[in-house]
């Protein structure tokens, strides 16, 4: 749960800063980054509940930048009036990557790394 409260709050953060604040992310309204940030929820979370777990921080973070990197460049050549570069999308994700490493360590720290109990 926290990793849920805290990717809806950073992810649509990171991104609407990167739109207004770089010439390399440009969303043609606000809504766009939003669903970006959205889809990076529904992927990165069951990620979380899949891979992390004490070992392998690394191999997470990495994971979680690879497919933000991937939606955000990916998904964002979708909507009308949207363009982010391939530049754009790196810097985006490597920025969203160093707020994982921060949760993942977080909630690596804190135990409250499990797996789904699905």
């Amino acid at each position: 749960m926290t990793s849920v409260l805290v990717k809806i709050v950073t992810l649509p953060i990171v991104l609407i800063l990167a739109m207004y604040f770089t010439n390399n992310v440009n969303y043609g309204a606000i809504w766009q980054p939003i669903l970006v940030a959205l889809v990076l929820l529904a992927v990165g979370v069951p990620m979380e509940y899949r891979w992390l777990r004490k070992g392998n921080l690394w191999s997470s973070v990495f994971l979680d930048f690879v497919s933000a990197f991937i939606i955000i460049w990916g998904l964002s050549s979708v909507f009308n009036g949207a363009s982010v570069t391939f530049a754009g999308a790196l810097m985006t994700s490597a920025v969203i990557g160093v707020c994982e490493y921060f949760l993942h360590r977080y909630l690596l720290g804190s135990k409250k790394a499990k797996k789904s109990p699905a």
